[in-house]
């Protein structure tokens, strides 16, 4: 993984943004065999962990506008810990009724038509 030298501490950082083509190429993947109605909770468990990262991804970015400080570590172990802390939030909240990000995609993906269609 790339790393860049804070201007603060000088010590390296970690750039721990995903890449969006992978998220798409890991949905895909992992949806094709639903799509074809073959397994219905595994898609439903796909499109919940798809919120998850989106809304993981909401708080990255509303985090980024916070100043830093208070309770926890700056510095390397305390971005990974916030990173792992959003994250079980994120999944916490999708695995509910979420945002309605999941249901909406179940149901647009469930009724897709198939490749064989």
């Amino acid at each position: 993984m790339p790393s860049s030298l804070s201007s603060r501490t000088g010590a390296p950082t970690m750039n721990l943004n995903l890449d969006p083509s992978l998220l798409l190429n890991m949905a895909t993947t992992k949806v094709s065999p639903e799509k074809s109605g073959q397994d219905p909770k595994a898609l439903r468990n796909t499109c919940q962990e798809f919120e998850a990262i989106f809304v993981q991804q909401l708080f990255k970015g509303m985090r980024s506008t916070v100043p830093e400080g208070g309770l926890m570590e700056n510095g390397m172990k305390g971005e990974v810990f916030r990173d792992m802390m959003d994250m079980e939030i994120a999944r916490s909240a999708a695995s509910g009724k979420g945002l309605g990000i999941a249901e909406a995609l179940y149901r647009q993906l469930l009724d897709a038509p198939t490749e064989s269609d």
